[in-house]
């Protein structure tokens, strides 16, 4: 019975230092779905810094990070001609739209494409021309979005994040935002703003072992005690028997 009261001891004590946890970190740039807070995507260049891993608390075992990406852009076309007319709203990618890092391979939520536009809107069907002259109420309001974008990094380096220094997360790409006008007949005269911007964000989420938890002096000697009356228990039944 001595031998069944230690290892239950041993039991508990490694039960207490070998349960594995988790700690989650976030950080962002703009707002999502926002065209105004980083208007400037022509080109985007964002970094996000992570802290590094807090070593006091326990053995790192893996670092899984996830990254999300989204351009936006809104505007209005204002057809002042004397004809009606028509609008195209096209974002291109000049570059690839992606995230870099040092602690891991670089994702592309995007590739550049000079050909196809990465999101486009219309106010009509090409040859239709709705947009009326000189009438502020047909103007054509838009609001075009990648939608968000997201992915897990691959080969992460766990090293990274038991520097001490934080890790750095680049943002990049070249988006152009171009506006093309049509009138049914005549010269055009369109009046068109715009604005373009991207939101962006990381999080990581550290997989790691605690230090083992020391047993202070009271609860070892409850733990013996409690070990010590199971013993004494058993004694007395084996008596009665």
């Amino acid at each position: 019975m001595k031998k069944q009261a230690l290892a239950a001891a041993i039991l508990a004590c490694t039960a207490m230092s070998s349960n594995a946890a988790i700690i989650t970190q976030e950080v962002s740039f703009g707002q999502q779905g926002s065209p105004f807070d980083v208007a400037d995507v022509s080109p985007l260049s964002q970094s996000l810094f992570l802290d590094a891993f807090d070593q006091t608390l326990g053995v790192l075992n893996a670092v899984n990070i996830m990254v999300f990406g989204q351009i936006d852009s809104e505007g209005t076309s204002v057809n002042g001609s004397a004809e009606p007319g028509r609008t195209d709203v096209e974002i291109f990618l000049a570059s690839d739209w992606q995230v870099s890092s040092a602690a891991a391979d670089t994702f592309t939520f995007a590739s550049a494409n000079f050909v196809n536009p990465f999101v486009s809107a219309q106010s009509s069907a090409p040859g239709t021309f709705t947009m009326l002259p000189n009438d502020p109420s047909a103007s054509f309001m838009f609001d075009v979005s990648s939608g968000e974008r997201n992915g897990m990094l691959s080969n992460v380096d766990i090293s990274a994040f038991l520097q001490g220094s934080q890790v750095e997360f680049l943002f990049t790409t070249d988006a152009r935002t171009n506006i093309f006008n049509q009138v049914q007949g005549g010269t055009g005269s369109f009046a068109n703003d715009f604005s373009t911007g991207s939101w962006g964000k990381v999080a990581v989420e550290f997989d790691y072992t605690p230090n083992a938890v020391s047993v202070s002096e009271p609860a070892a000697l409850s733990l013996f005690g409690a070990g010590l009356v199971l013993l004494l228990s058993n004694r007395r039944k084996q008596r009665k028997q």
